[in-house]
């Protein structure tokens, strides 16, 4: 049995700015336009599109009343859509929030292999994004309707909100760009760049964009685009978003008035699209990711966890998807004819299930709507007649031992209760050991040397009975030398390790001291080079991660996600590394100045 042994470590401090991200206060020097335009839209009457935006700049006490009937004057596929939008941003169930289903009664629209009127393509648009928001992208009826907008797109490579008319418009190509997109069209596909293009002919000089080629900039226009380019993974402040030196982002800024809102064209006309200029100024598109539609989702394969996040969605399978994105799993979803959605695969495994807040839902996951503060697990393994049991360790520390409780949680009384089961796997670093006929274990602190474990009971079935792979809980044994150690500061000043005094007859160098990304965007990535010089005797590395979650879900070494990498170096052995962090396109964490740590822990050859 291989024991992890801690040899040294070292620490290194991880720096990236993220210049653009989903969240408020993007731009330090546009935080006076937000918070201005929060106040202007909380003064006015409130609207579908206005509580996307507030959800969007995480105000809280949004009063959503208003959305809790559609006047039967304004009863369309819009207007179910937006509410549907709207509702997911502010993290609440349009199924059952207002006087009837706004889910079931936008599929009701859908005919022809399309939504509402068949000569409007911006209904369809709209109903593809609202369903995209519950993660029912996949819906067989929201790809026809895809098809449909795709199979109407200009020649010009823009669309207009009606077939019939053959001009296209900046503000549905940007919309139907956002819909595409969502419904698993690639930004590299022949339509969105032909789409991009469009948009990219008719920026005018002042860096802002008109409804229509050759027309006034406005606001609108500018939202629109802004929001596009967002979902595309690009920022609009970039050079190929630049025309004459000047981009929307100014523009937009540029017609904002005193009291917040964004005037139309120019001062005194209206300031109906100050809703969409708070969502482009935040950084955000459609559907738009929240602090109130973020949610928790683990997932545990048959042999390791393939996924560990906080992201963005409206029910169970929606988090499957945007959490695609940020861990890099493929999955594929199907459509059972009258069933809804069906998780088919998933990095290679074929049978999975899911809890929400620990308890096993009764209904399939696209028709799960979380409410907010829910967490989701999805788990892999066969169907047992007996079921799968999740489960938790607990450590208990007492002067020189340490005992190990594994319990499981019951779903009828809500509490968790000692798995008295023998035989029951439990990881203790790399080491692996099995709990008594009480569902312990117990050991000597002597018996490991000093280092971080992580223990965490793994996925199996004894008599019949599944197990859940349990959350990993740390077991820090022994203190870290406070020369190996680097503290974080946020002025980003470069600290010397210092490296003398090391404590084991084994050691290894890491230079640089530090890893600056420096500054980046939703989409981007920066790779920085680490060097290990390893001199006494043979070695095999892991690595701890800690900080901002940034670092924690994207970081990679040597082309591996830093939980799975490991290397050995030899004696005498300079190795160099590379480092990467990734910054998803839908990126919907903290902004600014990010810091974390990685550490080097080390066993014998």
């Amino acid at each position: 049995m291989k024991k992890k042994i801690f040899i040294t470590s070292l620490a290194i401090i991880l720096l990236a700015i993220l210049g653009l991200t989903n969240f408020p206060k993007i731009y330090s020097q546009s935080q006076s336009e937000i918070d201005k335009t929060v106040s202007y839209l909380k003064s006015q009457p409130q609207t579908a599109w206005s509580t996307i935006a507030l959800a969007g700049a995480g105000d809280s006490g949004i009063d959503l009343n208003h959305l809790r009937s559609v006047p039967s004057d304004q009863k369309s596929t819009t207007a179910y859509a937006k509410y549907i939008l709207a509702l997911v941003a502010a993290g609440n169930n349009p199924t059952n929030f207002g006087d009837e289903n706004y889910v079931e009664k936008l599929k009701s629209y859908y005919q022809e292999d399309q939504f509402g009127n068949t000569n409007l393509i911006n209904d369809d648009i709209w109903a593809i994004l609202a369903l995209g928001s519950v993660g029912q992208e996949n819906l067989s009826i929201v790809q026809k309707s895809k098809d449909y907008v795709l199979n109407h797109q200009n020649l010009d490579g823009g669309w207009s909100y009606d077939i019939s008319i053959s001009s296209s418009d900046t503000n549905d190509t940007a919309a139907a760009i956002m819909a595409l997109l969502e419904a698993g069209v690639s930004d590299s596909s022949l339509a969105i760049q032909n789409a991009v293009s469009y948009l990219k002919s008719g920026q005018n000089s002042d860096g802002g964009f008109p409804y229509t080629s050759g027309s006034i900039s406005d606001s609108c226009s500018d939202s629109w685009v802004i929001s596009s380019i967002y979902k595309l993974g690009q920022v609009p402040t970039d050079l190929n978003w630049t025309k004459d030196g000047k981009n929307a982002l100014d523009h937009l800024k540029s017609l904002q008035d005193e009291d917040g809102g964004s005037w139309w064209q120019s001062t005194g006309d209206n300031k109906f699209c100050s809703a969409y200029a708070l969502t482009a100024l935040l950084g955000k598109h459609y559907p738009a990711g929240t602090i109130y539609n973020s949610h928790r989702l683990r997932i545990e394969g048959l042999y390791s966890t393939v996924c560990e996040i906080d992201t963005n969605g409206g029910t169970a399978m929606d988090l499957i998807i945007s959490g695609s994105k940020i861990c890099g799993y493929n999955y594929s979803i199907i459509e059972y004819p009258g069933l809804g959605l069906y998780l088919a695969e998933l990095g290679g495994e074929t049978s999975w299930m899911y809890l929400v807040d620990n308890i096993p839902p009764t209904i399939g996951a696209d028709n799960y709507y979380l409410e907010i503060g829910d967490e989701t697990l999805w788990h892999s393994g066969q169907w047992l007649e007996k079921g799968w049991n999740l489960t938790k360790v607990e450590l208990i520390e007492s002067g020189d031992l340490v005992k190990i409780q594994v319990k499981y949680y019951d779903s009828t009384t809500g509490d968790w209760h000692s798995l008295e089961v023998g035989e029951l796997k439990v990881e203790i670093g790399s080491s692996e050991l099995t709990t008594n006929d009480l569902g312990q274990i117990e050991f000597s602190l002597a018996s490991l040397e000093d280092g971080f474990y992580d223990v965490f009971v793994e996925t199996q079935i004894i008599n019949e009975e599944g197990y859940i792979r349990s959350e990993k809980e740390s077991l820090k044994i022994g203190t870290v030398p406070p020369e190996h150690g680097v503290s974080l500061k946020v002025d980003v000043e470069r600290l010397k390790v210092q490296t003398a005094g090391l404590q084991t007859t084994i050691s290894f160098s890491i230079s640089p001291d530090i890893l600056d990304f420096g500054k980046l965007k939703p989409g981007e990535s920066s790779t920085k080079d680490l060097t290990i010089d390893n001199q006494d005797t043979g070695i095999y590395l892991e690595t701890e991660v800690s900080g901002a979650s940034i670092f924690q879900e994207n970081l990679d070494i040597d082309g591996e996600f830093w939980q799975v990498f490991s290397s050995g170096v030899e004696a005498g052995e300079t190795k160099t590394l590379p480092i990467k962090i990734i910054i998803p396109k839908n990126y919907s964490g903290n902004f600014g100045l990010l810091e974390g740590e990685l550490t080097f822990w080390a066993i014998k050859k």
